[in-house]
């Protein structure tokens, strides 16, 4: 038997005795809890008022506008607020 095969062997026995064993499972009385939404959108929220005062700091050293910076950083808020309320149309038919 050669050092390959002599492995070979080794780690079929060790698969036939995992799955010759009894499948785990939960206790009855486990629940599971859902993490808390707020402090994800909380983050989120930190991420975007971040990443729009950055922008607006690079646009601004660029010589940009206050006008054209504002509708650069408003303009894909009113896109996704225009997509939120079609949607919530979409689901009230």
């Amino acid at each position: 038997m050669s050092n390959m095969d002599h492995s070979e062997a080794e780690i079929d026995n060790l698969l036939r005795r995992s799955l010759a064993a009894p499948v785990p499972s939960l206790p009855p009385n486990f629940k599971l809890r859902r993490p808390s939404e707020r402090p994800r959108r909380i983050l989120l929220a930190s991420y975007g008022l971040m990443s729009a005062a950055v922008s607006i700091v690079v646009m601004r050293g660029q010589g940009l506008g206050w006008g054209l910076i504002a509708a650069m950083t408003l303009g894909p808020l009113a896109i996704i607020e225009a997509a939120r309320r079609l949607r919530r149309k979409q689901w009230e038919m």
